[in-house]
């Protein structure tokens, strides 16, 4: 029988020891690969929960014929926000932007929710929604790989990297399954909440992130 105290002096220590040599995490690198893992799981997870919501409602109201037209939108709202973002980041630290973002796509999220739950525009609202997630989608994930190249050197990501792009397999995996579980239960709208609560979670991920790469 496994005591208490042995599982955490014998099995624990041989357990991380197997996981470090399994994806070659070397010692001090652990807590910034595990919460970058964390931090693109959240995302990834994040897009492939509110991407079909964005998309079942966008032709649920007006169809495939509207498609071409979104794009174009988004194609122009792209070039803008990318345009804002690169001169924000001049002006102001990475960390900041960052947080900054994660806190406009929470409140963005919410207020949509309260916008489509309360029929308000909701056309308008659709078309708006729907451009959001596909410009979420790129800076999210731009993002993301931004911070990774800045917390790990060249050296260490060669070795992480792979380790932390598995993390998006496995958000992509589980927000895709818990989108055909919860959406016939709770309705589109309401899986909204779910990934506010993701992108919430990734606020104090990436300040303990700046944290450990400050004492590296």
């Amino acid at each position: 029988m496994i005591r208490a105290r042995d599982f955490k002096t014998e099995i624990v220590p041989l357990f991380a020891s197997s996981f470090r040599k399994l994806f070659d995490i070397r010692e001090g690198e652990e807590s910034r690969a595990g919460l970058m893992f964390i931090y693109i799981f959240l995302n990834i997870s994040t897009l492939l929960i509110i991407k079909p919501v964005s998309y079942s409602l966008f032709l649920s109201r007006f169809g495939v014929a509207q498609l071409p037209f979104a794009f174009i939108l988004v194609s122009i709202s792209a070039v803008v926000i990318s345009v804002l973002y690169s001169r924000t980041l001049k002006k102001e630290n990475l960390n900041i932007v960052i947080e900054k973002t994660l806190r406009l796509l929470v409140l963005s999220l919410l207020i949509f929710w309260i916008l489509l739950y309360f029929e308000i525009e909701r056309e308008l609202t659709l078309y708006i929604f729907f451009i959001w997630v596909a410009i979420f989608a790129v800076v999210s994930t731009s993002q993301f790989w931004i911070l990774a190249n800045i917390v790990f050197n060249v050296r260490e990501a060669k070795r992480l990297f792979g380790f932390i792009g598995g993390g998006a397999i496995a958000g992509g995996i589980f927000g895709g399954y818990l989108t055909k579980l919860l959406a016939p239960n709770i309705g589109s709208e309401n899986l909204i909440f779910i990934c506010i609560g993701f992108l919430a979670l990734c606020i104090p991920v990436t300040r303990i992130v700046w944290k450990e790469k400050a004492n590296n």
